[in-house]
């Protein structure tokens, strides 16, 4: 996996340091639908990363922005494992060789996301409701209704450590499988006529609307 410089003309794509090349033509079937979700899933792992770097360079009392960043991080590796129009990434299937403890990590992080930090179900999160009363000389019996609210919190070195060695392992798998699925690829198109190749449609990108916002997309 690469990067590439990219530009566009009336929605019209072009890669701009790749000397030899005259058209960027639009390509469709199974093996694209993978390519295009496994280069996805690296812009969540990769976003998931720099998320957890970033806390870093974040002063220790800065405590609200590290954890702004922790729960991001934590919020888009999982993300990669769940259900959507994408394939999701398999525990089993990239992590098969790694020790027991990988996996205790991973579902640790992910009742994190599930149960905490997306959906509040689990006792991470807790308010606790009481009563000031007053020592009974007065004609009111009750000062004060109070809500005490408490946040566990899980940002800590281990923590940080396990979440960044699954991201890395993560993303050393996507770059093999990326790399394997554009060999297929590449095969099966120098396999056409460079006359019926050349003829495709141009790869375009259309900026979505606001309309779009509660659809699927489409490939």
């Amino acid at each position: 996996m690469e990067n590439l410089k990219i530009s566009s003309t009336n929605d019209e794509i072009n890669i701009d340091n790749v000397p030899d090349g005259l058209k960027i033509v639009k390509i469709e079937g199974e093996k694209v639908k993978r390519l295009s979700d496994l280069s996805l899933h690296k812009e969540d792992l990769i976003f998931a990363k720099f998320s957890l770097e970033s806390i870093n360079n974040v002063p220790a009392d800065q405590k609200f922005l590290r954890e702004a960043l922790w729960r991001t991080a934590i919020i888009y590796f999982i993300k990669c494992f769940g259900n959507g129009v994408r394939f999701k990434l398999q525990f089993k299937t990239i992590y098969k060789n790694e020790p027991k403890e990988a996996q205790i990590s991973f579902e640790y992080f992910k009742k994190l996301r599930n149960k905490h930090l997306i959906h509040d179900e689990n006792s991470y999160s807790q308010c606790k409701v009481g009563a000031i009363l007053n020592n009974g000389n007065k004609s009111h019996k009750v000062e004060k209704i109070v809500c005490i609210s408490a946040i566990a919190g899980t940002l800590e070195q281990n923590a940080y450590n396990s979440l960044f060695l699954l991201i890395n392992k993560a993303l050393d798998w996507i770059a093999v499988q990326f790399d394997e699925n554009c060999k297929k690829l590449t095969l099966e198109l120098e396999g056409e006529s460079y006359k019926n190749l050349i003829s495709r449609d141009s790869l375009s990108y259309s900026v979505p609307t606001i309309e779009e916002i509660g659809c699927e997309r489409k490939l």
